[in-house]
């Protein structure tokens, strides 16, 4: 009965000790993951048109951006060599919405919601750190 306690006990054991090296595998894994998850595609426009930028350091560029507003957002995904950027600064706000930017992925995304029933034209300006590029969006909201 011993010998058989010994055996569940091992086995026990090495079930604990493949589970640690998973969690172990999945940990340094995890680090280097780029996981998109359905969340971060729920709420979009319907209609949301624009493109995808890779600003370099020190670089301005202008994004143009059409958006139905039916409540939900759009969003420019801000590539940068899958690594998103470490934070952002509003330079100029939205007049007429919100701005969000966070990490989708391997990348940093700017999504736009405009304020209920406006139409028309928006704009917003966000600085990317590290390296100091700066985004201007045009933005377009239709009904």
């Amino acid at each position: 009965m011993t010998s058989t306690r010994f055996v569940s006990r091992g086995k026990a054991w090495c079930g604990l000790a493949a589970l640690s090296v998973l969690v172990i595998g999945c940990q340094q894994q995890g680090s280097s993951w780029d996981g998109i998850y359905t969340v971060d595609r729920t709420g979009g426009a319907r209609v949301c048109t624009t493109q995808p930028a890779s600003p370099a350091d020190g670089q301005n560029i202008q994004v143009p951006m059409q958006v139905s507003n039916e409540g939900g957002w759009c969003g420019i995904p801000l590539q940068r060599g899958g690594v998103p950027f470490d934070s952002y600064l509003m330079v100029s706000r939205a007049q007429h919405g919100r701005v969000f930017a966070h990490r989708v992925g391997g990348n940093t995304r700017l999504d736009y919601t405009p304020d209920p029933a406006f139409t028309g034209a928006d704009t917003f300006t966000v600085r990317l750190l590290p390296g100091d590029a700066t985004v201007k969006v045009a933005v377009t909201v239709t009904p």
